[in-house]
């Protein structure tokens, strides 16, 4: 059986601005696919990734624009971090994108990336998780472009990059990715990648405006609504929101839901669990998907579930499953 790659509905962000810019209808377009009218104030709602290419396709082709991912990707920027994106503030560049880097593992079933400096280049490198018979090149094309988009939000607005490569051909007008990314654009390349100066890495993460961060509390808000039944579900979400940037500690997660760690800590036991029982269960269950299911490097995964190194990971992981996570891992693709 195929896994079932998932990316939440945060991608999507400026869907309900742009559509009716070009003449559509949200929610018409929204249903097109089975997906909720009120998915855009959800923003942790799960879509598979053929769902979501789906709706990007139907969208470039009926209101006739080529290069609907690319306009999509030009109105998100930081705000694809969510309550991530407030807790970047006072690190380099460098930094920041290593968090990134982290939490869009977490959040996005459907691809990873590889950011690293290598001599004078810092590189952005995507890759999929999926395959079949997916048209994804919208898709694939909104994702490039949110990366620059988040690029420019971090480090500013006159960073540009050296070159940007495709794997796959154009969907939009190759002349409107040249002006988009402010680069020459190469098309049938081995990866899907950006590449910047290197010396960016050493900026610091300019802050966010004011109206930025009022999104950011707005998406806590509303990750919270979503599972207002259960404290324990909302500690969760907001553990998986934080692990990657290792922000997930007891007090930080109570200042997230506007209460003492210590009341938090009664309303846990009255649900049955505890604070570190959520952990481990949120970076269990994260670490067997992506074991199944992706490619990721072992090393990656480690610190995207928040483990200072790999051997702790592999010490938790051991303890519940008796195998370490590579050994876990080959089992699974013998047995699948």
């Amino acid at each position: 059986m195929k896994p079932n790659y998932e990316i939440r509905s945060g991608a999507l962000a400026g869907f309900n601005q742009l559509v009716p810019h070009l003449g559509g209808d949200p929610s018409v377009l929204l249903a097109r696919v089975g997906l909720p009218e009120d998915c855009m104030r959800r923003p942790d709602l799960l879509v598979p990734i053929a769902t979501l290419c789906r709706l990007l396709n139907i969208c470039a082709e009926e209101l006739q624009c080529r290069d609907f991912g690319v306009r999509l990707a030009a109105m998100q920027g930081m705000r694809m971090l969510g309550a991530l994106g407030q807790l970047l503030d006072n690190v380099d560049l460098e930094t920041a994108l290593s968090v990134t880097q982290r939490y869009m593992a977490l959040h996005n079933q459907a691809e990873h990336w590889r950011m690293r400096v290598e001599g004078e280049q810092l590189i952005a490198e995507r890759h999929d998780h999926f395959e079949g018979p997916i048209d994804a090149r919208q898709y694939r094309e909104l994702s490039m472009a949110a990366c620059y988009r988040l690029m420019l939000d971090l480090a500013g607005k006159d960073v540009r990059p050296r070159m940007v490569t495709f794997r796959q051909q154009p969907v939009a007008d190759p002349q409107r990715l040249r002006d988009f990314f402010h680069t020459e654009v190469f098309f049938g390349q081995e990866h899907d990648c950006l590449v910047f100066d290197a010396a960016i890495a050493r900026r610091p993460v300019c802050p966010p405006s004011g109206s930025l961060l009022r999104y950011f509390q707005e998406f806590t808000s509303q990750l919270l609504a979503e599972h207002q039944e259960s404290v324990a579900a909302q500690v969760e979400t907001l553990i998986l929101q934080t692990l990657g940037a290792q922000r997930h500690s007891l007090a930080q997660v109570a200042g997230l839901m506007g209460m003492p760690a210590r009341t938090l800590q009664r309303r846990l036991s009255a649900e049955g669990t505890s604070f570190k029982q959520l952990v481990q269960n949120a970076r269990m269950q994260t670490a067997r998907w992506h074991l199944r299911s992706s490619s990721i490097d072992i090393n990656l995964l480690s610190a995207t579930l928040g483990y200072t190194d790999i051997s702790a990971f592999s010490k938790a992981f051991r303890a519940i499953h008796g195998k370490s996570p590579l050994q876990w891992r080959k089992q699974q693709r013998e047995s699948g």
